[in-house]
């Protein structure tokens, strides 16, 4: 009974995202009232052979996505942590690089209503992609199990709610054509999600274990300073060669983001922030990040640096290191400003 009320909810989910997407075309005008024009000139046969054959080559290359997201799946128990890390990083990537695609195509006239499932299609995918890697992560380290078998589950759901959209684009890429006097308008097949059973919560804890089971999976540990996060207040107004120019103020305020680019939980983060000045005054301050996440990004906000007009003046920022970080290279950050008068 349980897993019958999944698949309600799955198809239920599916048929709202339909509706909605047909709701948001008609409200755009894109649903054309006219019938079509039975005579197409070589030109317009032209024009919609190309846009298929587009679609057809990133279909082609979303299969393979696909793919290779499985094979590493069944290659995890092989891989380190940091190979798998990377591994789905460049699905990601190359799912992003899919989505960004299949916006820059230019439907022809009649297919507006049609590019626009494609592009939910592929939406969805790139997302279901982007959820899966800190889910597994964070299932693989037993941190929030109920939550990450949860997200990983719906990553599945996200797959196949995207194959169940793709058959409706193929059947309204047909119509659209049937509107313009092709009756044979195909294109190729595309499921990405081959077992259906990965959308039961059961199932997806049996598929994380066999993956806990078998691998020794490598601890990554580090956090960055991102270089060109950095804000200030007052704020920049120019730039005069190495020197970012603020606007006039008694104190400044110094903001700067902070990613935690390993693969376990970080505590007790140090960030310290060293201002001087061109005459050698000097002023420390620090913030303890409490904790940040895997991937995750925090802001820290120091205040009260007491400003010097007219002065050349820099900051150094530091974070960290933690405990067994081997990249330092993106720890710290010099940055260098003045005040105007």
């Amino acid at each position: 009974m349980e897993r019958r009320g999944k698949r309600e909810t799955i198809i239920t989910l599916i048929i709202m995202v339909i509706i909605a997407v047909v709701i948001v075309s008609w409200l755009s005008g894109l649903w054309s009232c006219e019938s079509g024009r039975k005579e197409l000139t070589d030109e317009e046969r032209l024009t919609i052979s190309d846009y298929v054959n587009s679609v057809s080559v990133l279909v082609q290359q979303s299969n393979r996505v696909s793919v290779k997201f499985f094979n590493t799946m069944d290659r995890a128990r092989e891989l380190s942590r940091e190979d798998l890390d990377s591994e789905l990083l460049e699905i990601i990537e190359e799912s992003r690089v899919i989505l960004e695609n299949s916006k820059g195509l230019n439907p022809p006239e009649f297919f507006e209503v049609v590019q626009g499932y494609l592009e939910l299609v592929f939406a969805i995918r790139n997302k279901a992609y982007e959820d899966f890697r800190p889910a597994l992560f964070n299932a693989l380290q037993d941190l929030d199990v109920d939550i990450s078998t949860t997200q990983i589950t719906n990553t599945f759901l996200h797959m196949f709610m995207s194959d169940e959209i793709y058959i409706y684009f193929q059947d309204k890429l047909k119509e659209s054509g049937e509107k313009m006097g092709i009756g044979n308008l195909t294109i190729i097949d595309s499921v990405i999600l081959k077992d259906k059973n990965l959308t039961d919560t059961q199932n997806v804890m049996v598929f994380i274990s066999e993956i806990k089971t078998v691998t020794e999976l490598q601890e990554r540990r580090g956090v960055a300073v991102i270089e060109d996060s950095i804000e200030f207040n007052p704020r920049e107004i120019n730039q005069q060669g190495d020197y970012m120019i603020l606007a006039g103020g008694s104190t400044i305020t110094i903001a700067i983001t902070i990613e935690n680019q390993g693969n376990v939980i970080e505590n007790d983060v140090k960030v310290v922030m060293e201002y001087m000045t061109q005459d050698n005054i000097s002023e420390e301050k620090e913030y303890i990040i409490a904790s940040i996440n895997p991937s995750e990004n925090k802001v820290v906000t120091i205040s009260g640096f007491v400003a010097y007009p007219g002065r050349r003046c820099e900051v150094k920022i530091t974070a960290g290191p933690v405990p067994n970080e081997v990249l330092l290279t993106n720890n710290t950050f010099n940055y260098k400003f003045m005040m105007e008068n």
